[in-house]
């Protein structure tokens, strides 16, 4: 009987080299980053046992300041890289409200680490997802091997239309306290919006972007992956009521320093800091910018107190923190931004949103009373801002509900077109053309906002049920197969996948 080597895991098809930390599978290297390997290591060095998400965070990063947004993406480059689904885990398991286990495939001739136990595979789905899951598992491996030539040929044709690319990443927090992460995200966010005005600039969309905080990965690999030409960085730092604030904007294709500079001001010329910074790096890329003029169409807020509140609030909707306790705090939130600043319509867009979502937790008479109070409140936003696209984009969805639909689509498309094509202004329009049968012009305004968020699987879901809606099978596949690269829940593409197959309209 062959004795375990406490250098190498080898089970099934798979072979983890603790020494030379390579990850081996069906006989070829799978890529790895340092850090992902860290925490495959592990795992797969005590199958069985949870590990919280702080404990890998701390033991492979050293500090609990990186976000977690970190470790789910490297728990999908880890699933991607083992051929695993995370909807029906077979060996890497997120044990939900705590962190993930490593388990080895029961009844396997295992070589393990001594003194390790074995686990085996959990959970019963609906058979027609297990199903497709079966089926999409055999192709597994084709596809990570397709994934960098998908992205790259992806950024070759958003690079073909001739314009200036570039995505600002998330800014990192540099505070002693390390509290300030809602104030670097809120920062780079309004940096990355003003430089969406500027016409000849493409700019890559926050979803995207923010996919890679906190990572460590090489500056050209994220400008291969997002499809731009430049990249900008920065920190944030922030002292009492001192700011410092550093930017840096990058050449993606050999990770050179074009330009860089430090703004050190008081925490009440956040917004100037904001707005030097946006036309400094316009003004690098030799394109025009007039940030007084989209900060006033926004509907945002010069309010500090305020502002510092926004970026809260948006922070948890970022982080995608909708259980009750979070709910209460966003509403909690947005009453004292209305308060501070009752001219802020972004402020009154947040306030009725959490409204809505605290009728969602709440029950008879309370809930029809926070619903009673959206439609007030949306209905004050029409009054003091008519002309904002917030309102309209409301005035076009009430025109719907009444059934006046030529009327609500003309009204939609004016807000789509009246900025850049993001999620938040063109998806209204979006799912009226759709429901009104014009398959292709919505797959056509869908393709310009992947074109922003190509790393944003919500809309790599939509877009391949819009082709294939429209018949468009091969179109369907490939985006099918670009979006299994992505982070985020595939049970909707693989269903829809499977349906294709069912039909004969996709290989294999």
């Amino acid at each position: 009987m062959p004795q375990p080597d406490p250098s190498r895991l080898a089970f099934d098809d798979v072979v983890i080299d603790f020494v030379g930390r390579r990850l081996v599978r069906a006989g070829s290297e799978q890529p790895l980053e340092p850090k992902a390997f860290a925490v495959l290591a592990l795992l797969a060095g005590s199958p069985g046992r949870v590990f919280t998400r702080d404990e890998l965070l701390d033991a492979v990063w050293g500090h609990r300041h990186v976000t977690q947004s970190v470790l789910n993406r490297i728990m999908s480059l880890l699933r991607q890289a083992l051929a695993e689904d995370a909807q029906h885990p077979r060996l890497l398991h997120t044990v939900y409200g705590i962190g993930y286990r490593f388990d080895l495939p029961a009844a396997t001739g295992v070589m393990a680490v001594p003194g390790k136990i074995e686990g085996g595979p959990r959970g019963r789905k609906p058979w027609i997802i297990v199903s497709a899951c079966v089926l999409l598992l055999t192709v597994a491996a084709l596809i990570w091997m397709q994934r960098d030539a998908v992205r790259g040929a992806a950024g070759e044709a958003i690079a073909a239309q001739g314009r200036p690319s570039l995505a600002v990443l998330p800014f990192a927090d540099l505070s002693q306290a390390r509290d300030q992460d809602y104030l670097a995200d809120g920062l780079a966010e309004e940096i990355r919006n003003q430089l969406a005005q500027a016409s000849p600039l493409r700019v890559v969309g926050r979803t995207s972007s923010s996919a890679f905080k906190g990572s460590n990965e090489d500056l050209r690999a994220i400008g291969r992956a997002l499809g731009v030409a430049y990249l900008l960085e920065g920190s944030v730092r922030r002292e009492g009521s001192a700011l410092r604030v550093t930017a840096q904007l990058v050449r993606a294709e050999d990770g050179s320093h074009l330009w860089s500079k430090t703004y050190a001001r008081e925490l009440r010329d956040v917004f100037a800091v904001q707005e030097d910074i946006s036309r400094d790096v316009a003004l690098a890329l030799s394109v025009k910018l007039d940030v007084a003029k989209f900060n006033r169409e926004q509907g945002g807020t010069t309010d500090v107190e305020a502002y510092e509140r926004f970026l809260r609030w948006r922070s948890i909707m970022m982080r995608g923190q909708l259980d009750a306790e979070h709910d209460r705090e966003r509403l909690r939130l947005a009453r004292e931004m209305v308060a501070l600043d009752p001219r802020c319509v972004l402020c009154w867009d947040a306030l009725a949103r959490s409204l809505n979502a605290m009728a969602q937790e709440a029950d008879g008479p309370q809930a029809g009373q926070l619903r009673l109070e959206a439609r007030q409140v949306r209905a004050h936003i029409g009054r003091i801002a008519p002309d904002s696209w917030v309102a309209r984009r409301d005035r076009a969805n009430a025109l719907w509900r009444e059934g006046r639909r030529a009327e609500a689509i003309a009204l939609a498309k004016q807000v789509a077109d009246a900025g850049p094509p993001t999620q938040e202004r063109v998806w209204d329009y979006a799912y009226m053309i759709y429901a009104m049968g014009h398959l292709d012009d919505t797959i056509r305004l869908v393709e310009q906002v992947r074109a922003i968020e190509p790393m944003a699987l919500y809309l790599s879901r939509d877009l391949q049920f819009d082709y294939t809606a429209a018949r468009r099978f091969p179109e369907a596949e490939a985006e099918y197969r670009r979006g299994r690269t992505l982070d985020g829940n595939q049970q909707s593409p693989d269903y829809l996948a499977f349906c294709r197959q069912l039909a004969g309209r996709r290989p294999g």
